[in-house]
């Protein structure tokens, strides 16, 4: 007696660890961003396929002054591709050529450029389909009207309430996304007419760059914000970075919304405190054993966002069923951590997880899934296998089929008494579903034949050892019993799909939980850093100041035996405001730590607008609403720029957008040029940013470092003490020719302190430097003699252009053979001299 069960639907096997990943590869995982310009107005929007997230990011409208400043490099759209990570970029067919020119520069393997009809861009279109797919989320479950018209009305008040609809560029943007969508959706699954595709948005959003810090790319990647994956397989390597240093979440959508926090630091002074105040919770000695509690129940968290997707969809598997039940159960117990803890008002997360973590209806969303499915016995079928006692006719069906085997057993007996006792043992039955009941009859070895056919039997199929036949026998089987197998998972396709709406009802609820744990995610892993780390909460300020005691570079204290902390004070200055000092302007020898020092105050400011704790034992920082640096110079094949030309665009785009609230950071501003050119780009540089002439804004704060000594000297640049600080990176020189002065860099011994202190260093040390990093002798030699005679004020090109003796006397011979050849008279005989003869001597040979 055999039950065969080939049809059974074979489920993914999913394992629970893999639903912690989004796919980066599937189509799923794409990110569509769109781009317009069209009168005087650049709008965006973008669509996250694997969060079903629209995002909106409001008009940013411009003077025609200002677009034309743009033209030249159109730095937002860099900015807004740089933070998105499109893996498509739409614009439509009638857009300025040089935005289209600078997408494409900027476009790379992974990213394609599709140029699409302006009609697609259209507003009132974009409204209509957001509204008709706006009809197919979780909420419209609970949402019923009578009247369409007054339903479509509530939507679009719904819709205006999540963004700006007069922010018509941008709305056509989000148009142009959802249109493109869903025409990949049609292509993918066969639909003729796109507009019927099935796309889902369960989020929208509008992006306010009002509300975020400005960094470009060039400040991203000039302190390290973010570790470039292709120069690093190791992703163990969590240090290379500020994000791999705080990336602690656990949850799949964690890991999603704390990587836009990196690209969107906040602007909003409450908004940041509300983020502290729970950091600040959590990284409470008393309060560690909630921080691990808290963690333990986030790192079972799956990706319920994909999960309700699948929902909606009707393709849930067995483990994502599984994690469903466990997010709830995982809910309530983080609710039951923090519901004891009565210092806990004011903390806005912990609030919100109050109140949104709905006790009564996670509990029935576990009391929902554990009354219907059976996990044990799902497990062992691998399938979804519903629970005794929920349907009669299912239980009455599923006695029947384990009694199958008895069946069979009394059906082969009765067969085996009407053959002969040679065929009886290669006689037997068998059930397969969506077949029904067989006999089974073994196959000869020698021919491959069945070694018994009955005239009644009827032929169905035959494997490598059996064939089997249709018999009358089966038959009353058939008849009686049915096709078992099929029946129940019918009955059981229909109770699943029914506890699919039910639990579907509470997708909001689940979506909303899914947000706020994400969220408690983020905040989980900043004080998780902060006590690993040693880091302390900031305090913001309305100023323009920047105010660090014992501050430290987060990723560069990693990396070494130990660290010097170092002060930072600085005060911008609105425009005729009193005059302070709003810059720093540093020296010191090569080594000293200046790049490090500038990098770690920009990280600190950074840090302090993610709302995370910061490497310092104090700080004070003033609302910074831009980060722009000229650090480190970015080269690239697809833009046709020289390296000095990249750092003077990097420079022009800092003066362009500087406010008095800005954060410029300098590092050798002029290198890269010959040297009185690059010292008078630097001197005009800080010329200008003192005097508060970057749009007439006021003087933003600026950290500057440099090696033109000469520029600083005798009144090189004018400027006062009141708006510049000057500091050096503190060094010890020890000269070791004892008894005996040397000039010779080399005789020095330099011992690097890595203390910032006050005044001007007079030499960068150079060339000790280069003898210490193995430069050649015999260069190391020939460098000290042109540092000394600049030092003399010598002209090097008057000194290198003097003759040794030797070379002297290769002149005078060259001079000579000139003057025989001059005075050779050349006759056609060549007084019996052959030409050869003659050319010799004249070269005197």
């Amino acid at each position: 007696m055999e039950i065969h069960d080939d049809s059974r639907s074979t489920l993914d096997d999913i394992q629970m660890s893999e639903l912690d990943n989004t796919s980066l590869d599937d189509l799923s995982s794409q990110i569509i961003l769109a781009v317009n310009y069209r009168a005087n107005a650049l709008g965006f929007a973008f669509y996250a396929c694997h969060e079903n997230r629209l995002s909106v990011v409001e008009d940013l409208h411009a003077s025609p002054a200002l677009v034309e400043k743009y033209h030249a490099g159109w730095d937002i759209i860099d900015s807004i591709v740089f933070q998105v990570k499109p893996t498509i970029i739409l614009i439509p067919s009638r857009i300025e050529d040089s935005i289209e020119e600078a997408l494409k520069s900027i476009a790379v393997a992974d990213l394609r450029l599709d140029i699409r009809p302006s009609a697609e861009f259209s507003p009132s279109a974009a409204i209509n389909r957001i509204l008709a797919l706006r009809a197919d989320t979780p909420s419209s479950l609970d949402f019923k009207m009578s009247d369409e018209n007054t339903a479509l009305q509530s939507n679009l008040i719904d819709l205006s309430a999540r963004i700006n609809l007069e922010k018509e560029v941008s709305i056509g943007c989000a148009g142009a996304v959802l249109s493109y969508a869903q025409k990949q959706i049609a292509l993918t699954e066969g639909v003729a007419n796109h507009n019927d595709a099935h796309l889902r948005i369960t989020d929208i959003e509008s992006v306010k760059l009002d509300d975020i810090m400005f960094v470009n790319s060039d400040t991203i990647c000039s302190l390290q914000i973010f570790q470039d994956e292709r120069q690093s397989a190791n992703k163990s390597e969590k240090t290379l970075s500020l994000f791999g240093l705080l990336n602690l979440t656990v949850t799949p959508f964690g890991r999603q919304l704390i990587k836009s926090w990196f690209l969107r630091p906040l602007l909003s002074i409450e908004k940041i405190n509300e983020r502290l105040d729970a950091v600040s919770f959590f990284f409470r000695s008393d309060n560690r054993h909630i921080l691990s509690a808290v963690k333990l129940c986030l790192k079972r968290i799956k990706n319920i966002p994909k999960i309700v997707g699948d929902l909606w969809m009707g393709k849930a598997t067995l483990a994502e069923w599984r994690a469903l039940l466990d997010f709830p159960y995982q809910c309530l117990k983080i609710r039951a951590s923090l519901s004891d803890m009565m210092e806990l008002k004011g903390v806005m997360i912990i609030d919100t997880i109050l109140k949104a973590f709905d006790a009564a209806a996670l509990r029935e969303v576990c009391e929902l899934i554990t009354k219907i499915i059976d996990f044990e016995m799902s497990t062992v079928e691998n399938r979804v296998v519903v629970k005794p006692a929920i349907d009669p006719k299912l239980d009455h069906y599923k006695h029947q089929y384990n009694q199958i085997e008895n069946l069979l057993r009394q059906t082969a007996n009765r067969l085996s008494q009407d053959l002969p006792d040679i065929y009886a043992f290669a006689i037997d039955t068998a059930y397969v579903p969506q077949i029904g009941f067989l006999v089974k009859v073994d196959l000869a070895p020698e021919s491959g034949e069945p070694v018994y056919i009955s005239e009644s039997w009827i032929f169905q199929f035959q494997t490598d050892q059996h064939a089997f036949f249709k018999a009358p026998e089966v038959k009353e089987l058939d008849e009686t019993y049915g096709d078992l197998y099929t029946l129940i998972c019918d009955i059981e396709i229909e109770i699943v799909h029914a506890l699919q709406v039910d639990v579907l009802k509470f997708s909001e609820l689940l979506i909303t939980c899914c947000k706020i744990s994400a969220e408690l995610d983020c905040l989980v892993s900043f004080a998780e850093a902060a006590i690993l780390y040693d880091y302390h909460r900031p305090e913001l300020t309305d100023d323009s100041v920047i105010e660090i005691e014992k501050g430290r570079h987060p990723l560069y204290e990693l990396s070494v035996p130990s660290f010097v902390e170092n002060d930072t004070h600085l005060r911008g200055s609105a425009y005729k405001e009193a005059k302070s000092p709003s810059m720093i302007l540093l020296t010191g020898a090569n080594f000293s730590g200046k790049s490090v020092y500038l990098k770690q105050v920009g990280l600190i400011v950074y840090m302090a607008h993610l709302g995370c704790f910061v490497p310092a034992a104090s700080a004070k920082i003033g609302i910074t609403d831009k980060i722009l640096t000229r650090v480190m110079t970015r080269e690239t094949v697809t833009r046709e720029r020289s390296a000095f030309m990249s750092d003077i665009m990097q420079i022009c785009t800092a003066l362009q957008l500087a406010t008095a609230r800005s954060l410029l950071i300098v590092d050798e501003f002029g290198k890269g040029t010959e040297a009185s050119d690059g010292a008078g780009l630097f001197g005009g540089f800080v010329e200008y940013v003192t005097r508060g002439a970057c749009g007439g804004a006021g003087r933003p704060r600026v950290l500057a470092a440099t090696h033109f000594h000469e520029v600083l000297e005798s009144g090189g640049v004018d400027v006062s003490e009141e708006e510049v600080k000057y500091m050096h990176m503190q060094v010890l020189v020890d000269n070791q020719q004892r008894g005996e002065k040397s000039d010779r860099q080399t005789d020095k011994k330099i011992t690097y302190l890595y203390r910032l202190v006050d005044g001007r260093s007079t030499s960068s040390y150079g060339i000790v430097c280069a003898a210490a990093n193995g430069i050649p002798q015999e260069i190391i030699d020939r460098a000290e003699e042109f540092s000394a005679l600049l030092a003399h004020g010598e002209d090097l090109s008057v000194v290198c252009g003097k003759l040794d003796d030797k070379e002297v006397k290769l002149v005078q011979q060259a001079e000579g053979v000139a003057r025989r050849f001059l005075m050779e008279k050349f006759t056609p005989r060549f007084e019996n001299l052959s030409a050869r003869d003659k050319l010799r001597r004249i070269l005197g040979y």
